[in-house]
């Protein structure tokens, strides 16, 4: 179960202190199946340092683990240090992470775990510096490795790169599933979808959908769903829209949610005759588009 304690101390005659003995000046710790238990390894930039501590990979066939990565946020001025533990359980890999994602001038925490499974579940737990105290932030039923912090165009404002999770499985597989761009920014420790600021990189995805289309003979509606919610973003959702109707496959009705009609409380109350029926509801649904885009016919 996971556990938290923040305590002030204060730093009367530890202000000349250094920093705990070993701590690294590097920014990741990378965990993997293969990395053995290691009872300190410690990263720090700045004011802020973790020190981490990992009791191994757990067996998978037991049934009852306790959290096996341990880790100790410090946050150290002149005349003060403020520190806040947790713990989490991954299993086959984590990551530990300082990075400035909101250009405040303190890094951010960011400890990544993952529950196990095939490709499910990523978590993101974001720990800022506010000027008195630890905010945190998490990010969680991330599929696969979830997405990335990286500055996508070079303004030094760091994003978090990602898909649209609620895509799989909608209209296809996991694996026939290509969901759109998800791009946030961090601020007041909170995330924003900020996607449609981020052309080129849309324009990107969409292309690489184009191309996995003209290469795919089946699964071509779960691609073509997450191609017009893209083209979408790129204010282009009428020539998504005709390309669809042009190229989807009727007789194809996969997916676990996307064909579904759900009522206010969340039940299924029915199920949408085709695909096209059924990825307009999605999309307006999700907000990728409104009622007043759609052309005068649905189907094909």
């Amino acid at each position: 179960m996971v556990w938290r304690l923040i305590s002030l101390i204060s730093a009367l005659g530890l202000a000349s202190g250094t920093w705990i003995s070993g701590a690294i000046a590097q920014p990741t710790l990378h965990i993997d199946s293969d990395t053995p238990p290691f009872r300190q390894r410690e990263l720090r930039d700045g004011n802020m340092q973790v020190s981490v501590r990992y009791d191994g990979n757990p067996d998978l066939d037991n049934r009852y683990h306790r959290n096996n990565l341990h880790y100790q946020i410090r946050y150290r001025e002149w005349t003060r240090e403020l520190i806040l533990r947790d713990s989490a359980l991954t299993f086959s890999w984590a990551n530990v992470m300082l990075k400035d994602v909101n250009q405040s001038g303190t890094p951010e925490v960011i400890i990544t775990t993952f529950s196990g499974g095939a490709h499910c579940c990523t978590t993101h737990d974001i720990y800022s510096w506010n000027g008195d105290s630890f905010d945190s932030t998490r990010l969680d039923w991330q599929q696969l490795g979830g997405g990335t912090f990286e500055d996508i165009n070079g303004d030094r404002q760091v994003e978090y790169v990602t898909v649209d999770q609620r895509f799989f499985y909608a209209f296809s597989s996991f694996a026939g599933s290509f969901p759109p761009s998800r791009i946030l920014n961090f601020e007041d420790g909170e995330f924003h979808d900020v996607s449609r600021e981020h052309r080129q990189e849309l324009r990107q995805r969409a292309w690489q959908m184009y191309v996995t289309l003209q290469e795919r003979n089946h699964d071509v509606n779960g691609v073509l769903a997450g191609y017009v919610a893209q083209k979408a973003l790129l204010g282009e959702f009428a020539e998504g829209w005709e390309f669809m109707l042009a190229h989807y496959d009727p007789d194809d009705e996969s997916g676990i949610s996307g064909y579904n009609i759900y009522n206010d409380e969340g039940d299924v109350i029915g199920k949408h005759p085709d695909f096209p029926t059924a990825l307009q509801a999605f999309l307006i649904n999700l907000g990728y588009i409104d009622e007043s885009d759609l052309p005068c016919r649905c189907g094909g």
